[in-house]
């Protein structure tokens, strides 16, 4: 009878007291009891899905009923038909997740504990059988596996079965790799594995430890070996170079640094290429005093240097050049010091160990220890060092010289492709000859212009396409090769399935990755934090960044969201920690931190919380091992920077790491035997293609310029020494070019030929080089993109339905909506402005202005102003008193209190809280207040202030559509003024340009854009609500604050029609009320929609919905 219980029997194992106690293995396995009543749950199903679960196909239903019936050696040989190491599979197959995971009993319980059972049979065969198994005939063949770990074993074991003669290699003292080095004893015994080990010895398979098969070797890896140096971290590097250089030149580390990075690299490339250094430091020093000495210049030009590098005298420019000079004229000692300092710690840089080498080689004071044959291959250009390295490969050892050529370029002369290997070739030829003639055969080369990178990306699909309807599904004979790796991204979304598999090799930039995004961000808040009374604030752009994250925003999306819009709507300009610490995500995120490690310790601690959230997309794995590649490198800067025994500020960690991080590649997961091959140009050396397909070969990219500011040496020098140039550049790259389409049947070049602030647009001097040198025909294909708009139709809105009922809002004297003077200008300029922002109420997108921006700058006018003149308010006679307010220090107070209320929206902060540009903002407020208004009312002081920011309103009677309408006018006056003659004068205040004159009242409706003034009819308008509701004339005046301390200037409306200044309402009431009540009229006609508005050039330009109107 089967038993039908839903749990496996449990695994044996050593009690925690005691297996703390030992290394011994922890699982004791099933005792033959259990084995009996475990095996007796299967279910012999008729399907066996457990099989289809084991990659190697043990028969599993088979050895387990040989279970049952007690035949225990019958199992192993039906486990030992396909699994070389039961013993070991027993232990450490996930079976959970393969054969176990397909058991028809996990549906409902636990499924069959396969793995157990499969492990009580190999201990049962290990501990009761002895007799060696039966050697299967040979077959006469020899087969090499390279490497004893589970993989090489258990290759050895199948071939051994049929017959063949099998030895395995292992670069270790013991077999197993992976089973022995890296699986602790407590998990599988290393005795267990040596036992599967001597079984296959026992099927006839030889195993050969301590045997490094086909080593490859870089050229540093043998520098080191040859010179007996290390090479060191290059932060370890910089920083003991900074020690050195600051016995002779006081700086700190934070000014060194990255200049410092640039001087290594400069004595690296000295001593790769054998320099004289001492003489060309003192070439160098020499140039620079050339450069330096200014004694051939006149007075007058020495004064002009002088003021422009900021010099007081003569005297401080000598000084200025001594200095200057001193930093040449020491670079020598600086250079042997630093090298005497690496040696004693038993460190060097790459350029130090290949120098070591190679003199250690022209001394005679190396020869290997044994014979050694040496496959040199892949090699173009060579420096001093290596080239003397070579020469002693070459009879030190048998060694092998293998150059990948063509003789289209070797043998031209002028062909900067063939610059180093014509005389590589002389100095290390090769032992046997190979053809170099490929160059020359038949070819159909392509260049294409595309007007975009994108558009570059989308057609290699419509190259891939083609080819493989002319070839057949293309594989790893088709390379894609990418001269600018930012496409990498936009190819692989442009490549569609139908391609078939696809190999990366150049890896995934980690720069470019949401991962590093959020990094970055992390560095921003903390390097924009500052404190306040003891408490960590944060810049709103930085935490408004993180919080838009996915990996943060995904965390409590409802809550973020809601944090977001209060931070905007609030206009924080700062946020306080506290604030933003509402949950345990947020509280590690919103903290300050003190000093680099504790900026350290904060990314670690913030990556590995993001790291454990529980994450629902497909994306989660991926993100786990970004942030885990992240945390890895953290740690490692980390460890080096403590080596280095200095200290550093924030920003300079935080430059390093973002360096550090941005040369990070992840590797793609692939087969490189299979599939379309995505590459760099560095990845296609010594590879060939029969389809090359080459994107950005534009030429500022392929080949691209060296910088010259990246050294010290410059270029007469560089040359004159011998030292790596442009030109050397040039010529690498034209060796990785021609050689990659050497043997290539099918090449396409693409190449992006718009010209913007990044690219001149300009294709490949290699294409022309194609094209004018070579035999070939160069195709030409333009790719563009449809740039015919769809012809944009005008836009109208009716006025009907929900558009008619909330533009009657207006009518209603009920209804808290009143159409102000602003909302009905809006109308005259663009009537759909008007239906859009008063009627649609639409917003436009809401931010927090990095700066004080004009409406905010007025905003703080009018308050301070208003804060002001509010103890003036019903007086008379005041001019003295306004003096003397000028002079007082109630100006500033009302400023600031303006700028805390209405900006920073805190009442208690001070100036010191502001930024550069806010006490920018609050000087220009203070400016205009004491040297304009004030003064200008103080000099006109024969009036009485009788409201500040009033709310005035008044109902209009008109008529529309035939019938008697009554729109009700609102607004909020800046000042309103008694004049001696009981006129009310009505004073908007204004921040812009002055504009006081206007072509009469008729181009104020109807006239052009420009005539059209906003700021005039505004004021019209409230001179009109105070004529009704007051039964008092009125006169519009602006005040123009950027313009008042003029001593001609006057807040009177000039009008060029009447040829008068200062015309009160009662003389425009008729024009004016006429043209009013024409405009409402067709404002409130419904027969009349909304309309844009005809002069584009200056109505849209600063319109907040011209991308709805699309003009």
């Amino acid at each position: 009878m089967p038993n039908m219980s839903l749990k496996k029997n449990e695994m044996p194992s050593q009690e925690p007291n005691v297996r703390n106690k030992n290394f011994l293995e922890v699982a004791l396995g099933y005792t033959e009891e259990q084995a009996l009543d475990e095996a007796a749950r299967c279910l012999n199903c008729k399907n066996h899905p457990c099989v289809s679960g084991c990659p190697v196909q043990v028969k599993i239903p088979e050895f387990i009923k040989k279970i049952t019936e007690k035949d225990y050696e019958g199992a192993y040989q039906v486990i030992h038909e396909t699994s070389s190491l039961p013993a070991v599979c027993g232990r450490v197959c996930p079976q959970e997740t393969q054969c176990e995971s397909k058991c028809i009993r996990g549906i409902k319980g636990e499924p069959v504990g396969i793995g157990r059972l499969e492990r009580f049979v190999a201990d049962w065969h290990n501990a009761n059988v002895q007799e060696a198994p039966a050697k299967p005939t040979p077959n006469g063949h020899k087969v090499a596996v390279i490497g004893s770990g589970p993989s090489g074993l258990t290759c050895a074991g199948d071939l051994a079965k049929k017959g063949y003669d099998v030895t395995v290699f292992e670069a270790l003292h013991l077999a197993g790799g992976v089973l022995v080095y890296g699986i602790p004893e407590f998990r599988l015994p290393k005795a267990i594995v040596q036992k599967e080990v001597d079984g296959l010895k026992a099927l006839g398979v030889k195993v050969e430890t301590n045997m490094v098969i086909g080593r490859v070797v870089s050229i540093d890896e043998l520098m080191s070996e040859i010179s007996g140096l290390r090479i060191g971290d290059r932060v370890r590097l910089v920083t003991e170079l900074y020690k050195v250089y600051s016995e002779f030149h006081p700086e700190s580390f934070d000014k060194f640094y990255f200049w410092g990075e640039m001087l290594l690299t400069d004595f690296d490339t000295i001593d790769k290429y054998l320099i004289d250094a001492d003489m060309l430091f003192r070439n160098l020093a020499d140039i620079k005093e050339l450069e330096a000495d200014v004694s051939y210049l006149s007075p007058v030009q020495l004064k002009i240097i002088a003021f422009w590098a900021n010099f007081t005298d003569e005297t401080s420019l000598s000084e200025e050049k001594r200095r200057f000079l001193a930093v040449w004229q020491t670079l020598g000692p600086v250079y042997r010091t630093f090298r005497e300092r690496l040696r004693s710690l038993g460190m060097a840089y790459t350029g130090m160990v290949h120098r070591a080498a190679a003199e250690r080689i022209k001394a005679g004071g190396f020869a290997f220890p044994e014979s050694r044959r040496f496959v040199v291959a892949g090699f173009n250009a060579l420096s001093e060092c290596e080239k003397r390295l070579f020469k002693f490969l070459s009879t030190a050892a048998e060694t092998d010289f293998y150059w990948d050529y063509d003789t289209y370029y070797t043998d031209n002369a002028d062909q900067e492709a063939g610059m180093f290997l014509r005389e590589n070739r002389i100095l290390f030829p090769a032992r046997r000859e190979l053809p170099h003639d490929h160059f020359r055969s038949p070819k159909r080369i392509e260049a294409i212009s595309t007007v975009s990178n994108a558009v570059q990306c989308k057609y290699v699909t419509s190259i891939l396409r083609d080819l493989a309807a002319e070839q057949g599904p293309l594989g790893k004979e088709t390379a894609v090769v990418l001269t600018d790796e930012n496409l990498l991204l936009p190819l692989l979304h442009a490549l569609p399935a139908e391609i078939g598999k696809v190999n990366v090799t150049m890896g995934y930039p980690l720069k470019q990755s949401l991962f590093y995004s959020f990094v970055e961000r992390l560095i921003e808040l903390q390097n924009h934090a500052r404190q306040k009374e003891g408490k960590p604030l944060f810049y709103h752009a930085d935490v408004l960044g993180l919080l838009s994250h996915p990996y943060i925003l995904e965390s409590d999306p409802s809550r973020i969201v809601r944090m977001q819009e209060e931070i905007v709507r609030n206009r924080r300009i700062t946020v306080a920690a506290e604030w933003l610490a509402c949950t345990p995500l947020l509280a590690t995120l919103f903290r300050s931190v003190e000093g680099w490690r504790g900026f350290s310790d904060y990314l670690l601690a913030v990556i590995a919380q993001i790291a454990r959230m529980p994450y629902e997309d497909t994306e989660a794995r991926r993100r786990v091992e970004f942030l885990n590649v992240i945390s890895e490198e953290v740690i490692k800067l980390r460890n080096s920077l403590d080596n280095c025994e200095i200290e550093l500020s924030i920003s300079i960690y935080a430059s390093l790491l973002r360096r550090h991080l941005q040369t990070l590649r992840i590797p793609y997961e692939g087969e490189p035997l299979e599939g379309i091959q995505v590459m760099g140009i560095l990845e296609t050396r010594n590879l060939d293609f029969r389809n090359v397909i080459l994107l950005s070969m534009n030429d500022d990219n392929f080949p691209g310029s060296v910088v010259t500011g990246t050294s010290f040496i410059p270029y007469n020098l560089r040359a004159a020494y011998a030292l790596p140039t442009p030109e050397h550049h040039e010529g690498v790259y034209a060796y990785y070019f021609y050689r990659l389409l050497q043997r290539a049947e099918n090449v396409r070049m693409l190449y992006c030929a718009h010209a913007d602030d990044k690219t001149t647009g300009e294709q490949s001097r290699y294409i022309y080089q194609l094209e004018y040198e070579t035999p070939f025909e160069i195709l030409r294909r333009e790719v563009g993109i449809d740039v015919n708009r769809m012809e944009t139709l005008p836009i109208e809105v009716p006025k009907q339905g929900e558009t008619a009922e909330k533009l009657a809002r207006f009518l209603a004297p009920d209804d808290p909506v009143r159409l102000s003077p602003t909302a009905f200008f809006r109308y005259v300029a663009c009537p759909l402005r008007f239906y859009f922002h008063s009627v649609a109420r639409l917003e436009p997108d809401d931010e927090i202005s990095e700066e004080v921006d004009a409406p905010m700058f007025g905003t703080i006018l009018h308050a301070a102003l208003q804060r002001l003149y509010a103890p003036f308010v019903g007086k008379t006679g005041y001019g003295e008193a306004l003096r003397a307010l000028t002079r007082s220090s109630e100006v500033e107070k009302a400023v600031v209190a303006a700028i805390n209320e209405n900006y920073l929206q805190d009442v208690e902060a001070t100036v010191e809280d502001y930024s550069g540009n806010l006490l920018l903002v609050k000087d220009i407020v203070i400016r205009y207040i004491r040297g304009g208004v004030l003064p200008y009312d103080a000099a006109h002081d024969d009036f009485t202030v009788e409201g500040l920011e009033e709310r005035i309103g008044q109902e209009f009677a008109f008529e529309s559509a035939g019938k008697s309408l009554r729109v009700v006018f609102g607004g909020l006056a800046d000042r309103i003024d008694r004049l001696p003659d009981g006129t009310l004068r009505v004073v908007d205040y204004k921040t812009g340009e002055p504009h006081l004159d206007f072509q009469g009242v008729e181009a104020l409706f109807r006239g052009e854009a420009k005539q059209r003034q906003s700021n005039i009819l505004q004021t019209l308008l409230y001179s009109m609500m105070l004529f009704h509701s007051r039964g008092v004339d009125a006169e519009p005046t602006l005040y123009y604050v950027r313009a008042m301390h003029r001593d001609d200037y006057s807040s009177r409306l000039v009008d060029r029609e009447l040829g008068r200044t200062g015309v009160r309402y009662s003389e425009y009431r008729e024009p004016f009320e006429r043209l009013l009540r024409e405009t409402l009229a067709e404002m409130f006609d419904p027969a009349i929609p909304f309309r844009q508005c005809e002069d584009a050039e200056h109505t849209c330009r600063y319109c907040d919905f011209r991308e709805i109107c699309k003009r």
